[in-house]
């Protein structure tokens, strides 16, 4: 039993939920929004991300620079397709993305998307939990002390307490970012 291992598995399940949340948009122009979008270029398909600088200029606009400007009109088209609400405008060596308002049901909206993948993260959470607590008492089948065990179901026990207190945190945070104005 690696309590060590535990710790990993529970920050990745927190550092996932992160990066799920920062993909939903708070009226703020960030480069999060697009870079995960998916690009055709070079016969392929590829993240935003690894073809250009994508950095925001204001709170309502995003910059992308493509490393190869033969390819700034698959962004555009990329960035169209991938129906977020964004119109993308092809200017010179670079795209500009603007990013509309948020209206009141739209945020709503993003509301309940947000509290889903925060739910998800609890579930990725709890399975981390129910695995190494099948692992505890496999061990116990082997022989491993009673007191052992229940030292490490109690370190399990706070660990999973501090990362739903954590999780809750973040959804906190993410909620108020969606709501004000």
């Amino acid at each position: 039993m690696d309590l060590e291992q535990f710790k990993v598995d529970i920050s990745k399940c927190i550092s996932h939920l992160q990066e799920d949340l920062s993909q939903i948009r708070t009226g703020r122009a960030t480069p999060e929004l697009v870079e995960d979008i998916l690009v055709n270029a070079y016969d392929t398909s590829s993240p935003l991300k690894n073809l250009s600088s994508i950095n925001a200029i204001d709170a309502k606009s995003i910059n992308i620079q493509p490393w190869d400007k033969g390819i700034l009109e698959n962004i555009s088209k990329a960035i169209s397709a991938a129906n977020l609400g964004f119109s993308p405008i092809t200017e010179g060596d670079r795209v500009i993305v603007k990013i509309p308002d948020l209206t009141e049901e739209r945020r709503k909206e993003y509301v309940k998307v947000m509290k889903e993948r925060v739910e998800d993260g609890r579930v990725a959470v709890r399975q981390v939990r129910q695995k190494y607590m099948k692992e505890i008492d496999e061990m116990q089948k082997d022989g491993f002390s009673e007191d052992e065990a229940d030292r490490f179901r109690d370190e399990i026990e706070k660990e999973v307490k501090e990362a739903n207190n954590n999780i809750e945190s973040i959804r906190e945070e993410k909620e108020k970012d969606l709501l004000t104005i």
